[in-house]
């Protein structure tokens, strides 16, 4: 079993953000109205994008289901054709 040495932990911490890092990261949105206008507007932005993708997904769904309609009444003429064949005692 390996034993955690300082030296392993700092390596493996070392990737980790700080509390500085994050106080970096946070001092532009000084006040809690800029936080919540941040968060408004990246709400936003998602939306945005899940709208659009959600757009060209349902566009996609429709023309599968227009080539299934399509593949739906191909085979439904196949059938009345074949039972007129019969019909008529036609051989292919």
């Amino acid at each position: 079993m390996m034993q955690l040495t300082k030296e392993h932990l700092d390596q493996a911490l070392k990737g980790l953000a700080t509390k500085e890092d994050l106080q970096k990261a946070v001092a532009p949105l000084a006040t809690k109205e800029d936080v919540r206008r941040e968060v408004h507007e990246g709400v936003e932005e998602l939306a945005r994008i899940t709208s659009a993708g959600f757009a060209h997904t349902e566009a996609r769904f429709n023309e599968i289901d227009d080539r299934l309609d399509v593949v739906a009444t191909l085979h439904s003429f196949e059938r009345k054709f074949q039972k007129l064949e019969e019909a008529l005692h036609i051989k292919r």
